[in-house]
């Protein structure tokens, strides 16, 4: 069963979110600072909505305010 539009933007808004905490941590524990169980726990929790949000709603479009090098293996591409 498809999954609506309305699900797919609110997955993709959860995802948009989640991300945004992501890249927070990873530039605070790439720092030297706290957060790592929460950076691997978010990372965990995005690769699985990633995978939903493909198999359900199709290719996710995403943005990030850090540079293309640092997010690439983040999407495994």
């Amino acid at each position: 069963m498809a999954e609506t539009t309305t699900d797919c933007q609110a997955l993709q808004a959860e995802i948009e979110t989640l991300q945004a905490e992501f890249e927070g941590l990873w530039i605070r524990v790439s720092q030297g600072g706290a957060g790592g169980g929460r950076y691997r726990e978010l990372r965990h929790i995005l690769d699985g909505l990633r995978a939903r949000y493909a198999s359900e709603c199709g290719a996710l479009i995403e943005s990030s305010s850090l540079p293309r090098s640092i997010t690439a293996d983040w999407r495994g591409s």
